[in-house]
C-alpha cells in the first residue's frame, strides 16, 4: 500500500500482525515490534482485523457493551469443543452475530473494502491443543482475505 491509500480514510493500528518463516506463520497481538514503531491498516486488513477481534471477543467481556462479542471463545472456555459438528455449530452462530454487529457499526461514506459481505468457512483443524480454524473474509468490494485462526482449546 501507499501513503495515497490513507487519504481521506479512517484507518486502524495494526494489531494483528502474521511473523514466522515463508513456510510457518504465526498470528501475534502486537501494536509495535523491534523493526517499526507500529503500522497502520485500511481496506481489506481493516475489515478483517475487525472481524477477527469481534469474533475472538466473549458476549459480554467489554464493561458497558454486553452486546459485543460472540459465543464462540465462550463455547471453547466451557470445554465444549470437541467434535467437528461442535465447531461448525459454533462458527456459524458466531459468525452471524458478528456480521450483525459488524453491519451495525457501518456509517455514511465508508468504504466498500472495509464492510462485510460474506465469511466463508475454508475448514476446521483439531490439532494437539489447538483448533486451526480457515476462513475466507468478502467485503462489499470484492475484496478478499483468508486467515488462519489458532484457537487453544482444553485438553
Amino acid at each position: 500500500m501507499s501513503l495515497q491509500d490513507y487519504v481521506n480514510r479512517k484507518y486502524d493500528f495494526l494489531a494483528l500482525q502474521s511473523s514466522g518463516t515463508q513456510r510457518e506463520k504465526s498470528l501475534g497481538l502486537s501494536l509495535f515490534t523491534a523493526d517499526t514503531s507500529g503500522k497502520l491498516c485500511v481496506g481489506i486488513q481493516k475489515l478483517a482485523q475487525r472481524w477477527l477481534l469481534e469474533f475472538l471477543t466473549e458476549t459480554g467481556s467489554i464493561v458497558g457493551q454486553p452486546e459485543r462479542g460472540c459465543g464462540f471463545m465462550t463455547t471453547v472456555r466451557q470445554g465444549k469443543m470437541r467434535t467437528a459438528l461442535n465447531a461448525n455449530v459454533a462458527f456459524a452462530t458466531s459468525s452471524l452475530a458478528v456480521r450483525r454487529q459488524l453491519v451495525n457499526e457501518e456509517y455514511v461514506g465508508m468504504p466498500d473494502d472495509e464492510r462485510i459481505a460474506a465469511v466463508e468457512l475454508l475448514g476446521i483443524a483439531f490439532l494437539p491443543g489447538y483448533l486451526s480454524i480457515g476462513i475466507k473474509i468478502n467485503s462489499r468490494a470484492g475484496d478478499t482475505r483468508a486467515v488462519i485462526i489458532p484457537v487453544e482449546t482444553l485438553p
